[in-house]
């Protein structure tokens, strides 16, 4: 619960400092950046722009849509020279934002006209060859035999389980220089490694291995034991208590202020980083956040304090820079270039999002900084990682949510809305898993170097971190060879699913997820018992539901006697009383719900971070868990431009306030 509050941080920011009401007209946006029709609110998806939507593609199937954003006019221009210049493209309006945002619905509709003539592969390839973003809807089977970008980087990784024979399983969405990341054996098979591991690691004898088995503390009496098992139990092998040897030199010290204090991080991120720089900052370590002159463009990003657009009132901004330090350099001049290699030096990490190549076409690159440096750790999070075919492919969060596979797992059946298109949650989901595997990349690098000293280069990929984060869709393809559907309010599948959001009777929802409903005989008498309190047990006491065969074969009937039993519930009664009966049922909030709400509060979830330019304190989502010893902990708000360009550059680097002067009028800082 906790962890997804901090995914949710501007509209957490928008509820607490704005008053913003979540439930609102035309909410959510679907794919678009602004429903048609609404008042122009943040959707807290990115910029408001248009075209932004999917669309159906040659051949009509379920799987056969691309989604196509236009982020300023020009790539509006060039996707209108690349459908031909169709005449219903001259209306004057269509040539400005507001004019695109006010008839999108009619302009969607000519689009998917051209759109349909083409393949969705072939529609990316011509779009992001004129420099209009688009990218395909991929399904699972898509993302496993399809994806140009993931066969080029090697992303499944062949193996040879025992049982199943050769499978192919996914790889890491990131790759390091130096102890590469990756799939090296399947899944292990039940006890497999016993024997290593008491033998091997733990220093037992075979004989005590043996007794172990013999008298059930490795292995139940009563269960069959496996071939595999027998043949390891009659070949005896040399134990061996295994050691890791730390280097005393390497890496971060552990400390009550925060596990990460003493990291220094050069941070160079926008959208696609940022969130992995404010998990490290937020941990202690001491975040530099480098940006050009004049700020970020992420500053440009919706909602602003008390709906003002400026850089220095963007909560999205805001939320994802808190506990960092700033300032800002111009990379692109020799100025800059020698006070970031003086800054590198003696970084720890350097996390950027910048194209492909670029730090390095700069001399900034992870080989020449680490000559100086060699303890250092580089992670460049980038939309596709350095290489392949859609290396340099401009994209968005939508697109990646297309790409990724998401959009193929999220939507409505059939019943409920025919024909429906797969849909993209909002809230920056690409970014935030881009994020957090690039942190993890990070973090495998800071392990490595407590142990040899070395320091080493990340090359992580957005696009693969979000292959990886749709759940089972893309396993149940290697291994069954069937597609998962979309399904109204709950997970994709493989065929029909039971619906698991139910109606309250006071207008609320609740999620009782497939293991909540995933009912047996002693489950569902509590159930039956909770119901005949208000007379709404209907058949459920029957002693035939007490064989699971029957709870099988009337599972339709049970879901529609819990809908009518919710019906008369309060959306507090259903859930809590759900819990108390031992069901995982939740209640689905708004952010309206969520303040002051009592866990939270008991936790110290809520944080007060002061704001001292404006004279004003506001409350921000906090630490997503509690650390006993090294504690997780927003320490300050995020940084203005340039904010503490004169505190490092000239109380660390050693500037005087004349040469911090003239490095301001020659737009270096």
């Amino acid at each position: 619960m906790i962890t997804g509050i901090t995914l949710t941080g501007p509209a957490f920011l928008d509820k607490t400092i704005n008053g913003r009401q979540a439930r609102r007209e035309g909410y959510p946006a679907g794919n678009r950046a602004v429903w048609p029709g609404t008042p122009l609110v943040s959707s807290y998806r990115g910029p408001t722009v248009a075209p932004h939507n999917s669309f159906r593609t040659k051949g009509g199937g379920y799987n056969d849509w691309a989604v196509i954003a236009c982020f300023s006019d020009q790539e509006w221009n060039s996707l209108v020279n690349l459908m031909g210049n169709p005449a219903w493209t001259a209306d004057p309006k269509l040539s400005g934002l507001k004019g695109r945002i006010d008839g999108q619905e009619e302009m969607d509709a000519e689009i998917e006209k051209w759109t349909l003539t083409l393949d969705k592969y072939e529609l990316t390839d011509k779009c992001q060859a004129a420099g209009v973003r688009a990218m395909p809807v991929q399904s699972s089977q898509d993302r496993a035999d399809n994806d140009p970008q993931l066969k080029s980087r090697d992303y499944l990784t062949e193996l040879d389980h025992p049982i199943m024979g050769v499978r192919k399983f996914q790889n890491a969405p990131f790759k390091l220089s130096k102890s590469p990341a990756g799939v090296y054996t399947s899944s292990p098979m039940l006890g497999q490694h016993n024997r290593e591991v008491f033998c091997g690691m733990l220093g037992l004898s075979h004989q005590e291995l043996v007794e172990g088995f013999d008298d059930g503390t490795f292995w139940p009496p009563t269960f069959p034991r496996y071939d595999y098992l027998d043949e390891y139990l009659t070949k005896p092998i040399e134990s061996k208590v295994l050691e890791r040897k730390l280097n005393p030199n390497g890496g971060s010290t552990a400390s009550a202020n925060g596990p990460f204090k003493g990291l220094r991080v050069l941070e160079l991120a926008d959208e696609r980083g940022q969130w992995c720089g404010k998990l490290m900052a937020d941990l202690g370590a001491d975040v530099v956040k480098i940006e050009p002159p004049g700020g970020q463009h992420t500053r440009t990003f919706g909602p602003f304090y008390e709906d003002v657009p400026n850089r220095e009132r963007s909560l999205s901004h805001w939320h994802y820079n808190t506990s960092k330090r700033g300032i800002t350099l111009n990379l692109e001049s020799e100025d800059g270039k020698e006070l970031f290699r003086r800054l590198a030096s003696n970084a720890d990490i350097i996390l950027e999002t910048y194209a492909p190549g670029y730090m390095a076409s700069l001399g900034l690159g992870y080989d020449e900084l680490s000559k100086t440096n060699p303890k250092l750790i580089m992670c460049s999070l980038t939309d596709f990682g350095q290489s392949g075919p859609w290396r340099d492919y401009k994209t968005s969060d939508l697109l990646h949510l297309a790409a990724g596979g998401q959009m193929a797992s999220c939507g409505y059946d059939a019943e409920d809305v025919p024909d429906a298109p797969p849909l993209a949650p909002d809230g920056g989901n690409a970014w935030h898993m881009g994020g957090h595997f690039a942190y993890i990349g990070i973090m495998a690098a800071l392990a490595y170097r407590d142990v040899t000293g070395e320091g080493q280069y990340v090359d992580s990929s957005v696009h693969e971190a979000c292959v990886l984060t749709t759940e089972s869709a893309v396993p149940i393809y290697l291994y069954t060879g069937l597609v998962v559907e979309r399904h109204t309010g709950r997970h994709a599948a493989v065929g029909a699913s039971e619906k698991i959001q139910i109606a309250t009777g006071d207008g609320g929802w609740v999620n009782t997820t497939r293991s909540g409903t995933n009912f047996n005989p002693r489950r569902l008498k509590g159930l039956a018992e909770w119901m005949d309190t208000k007379g709404m047990a209907g058949d459920l006491l029957d002693e035939k539901y007490q064989e699971q065969s029957a709870i099988e074969e009337n599972r339709p009937h049970i879901t529609s006697m819990l809908e009518t039993f919710f019906s008369v519930l309060t959306l507090d009664e259903a859930w809590r009383g759900g819990q108390e009966q031992d069901f995982p049922w939740g209640a689905i909030r708004t952010m309206d719900e969520l303040m002051g709400e009592g866990h939270l509060e008991d936790r110290d979830f809520y944080v007060e971070l002061e704001h001292p330019e404006l004279g004003k304190s506001f409350v921000y989502p906090g630490a997503a868990a509690i650390y006993n010893g090294s504690p997780w902990k927003l320490s300050r708000r995020a940084p203005l431009i340039g904010e503490h360009n004169e505190e490092i550059l000239c109380g660390e680097l050693g500037l005087n306030k004349n040469e911090l002067t003239v490095l301001a009028e020659g737009r270096v800082i």
